[in-house]
């Protein structure tokens, strides 16, 4: 199975710098998400897509529906790709960061959820990916969602995958 992992166009609350994993809140692709994603789907467009999943939240849901003009897949919502659930909801990153800063891979505050507990959220997803019979997926996802998963398929520490560098609209390529 071929797997594009691709990280949401650049949003309003990415160019404010805000967290959000509540899928209710307005966030939505800018001009400029709208061209990076339009350009992910032209490099895509020869690609045989069986099948895209998103996760709850409206950036991933817009992007892959720009995608797939050009493959007509059925788009699946799965909650287990969200975002993390920071406990830093509409506040600016930079506050999430700082309190995270001591232990980034066990604290959780407020609502939120530990990268340890997203990681078992996510591997939770994955470990039910590999069962399917498909020749090419699509994973619209998070940035974060996308650093846990190319650790998870290349066994890689918690330390090596925080450090991976996911752009908006970037695309990784496993083949498994």
């Amino acid at each position: 199975m071929r797997i594009y992992f691709i990280r949401h166009g650049q949003t309003n609350y990415n160019v404010k710098n805000l967290c959000n994993n509540d899928p209710k809140k307005k966030v939505y692709l800018t001009k400029l998400g709208k061209r990076e994603i339009e350009d992910v789907a032209r490099k895509l467009k020869n690609k045989n897509i069986d099948i895209i999943f998103v996760s709850q939240l409206p950036r991933t849901i817009q992007s892959a529906k720009i995608i797939n003009k050009f493959h007509a897949a059925p788009i699946k919502i799965d909650s287990r790709i969200n975002d993390r659930r920071t406990g830093f909801e509409g506040k600016p990153y930079f506050e999430y960061v700082e309190a995270i800063e001591k232990d980034k891979f066990y604290s959780k505050f407020n609502d939120g959820e530990s990268f340890q507990e997203e990681k078992r959220r996510i591997f939770s997803f994955l470990m039910d990916l590999k069962k399917l019979n498909f020749e090419c997926v699509l994973v619209v996802t998070h940035e974060e969602t996308i650093k846990i998963s190319l650790g998870y398929f290349n066994r890689l520490s918690n330390e090596e995958m925080w450090n991976i560098k996911v752009a908006n609209a970037q695309i990784f390529e496993l083949k498994i």
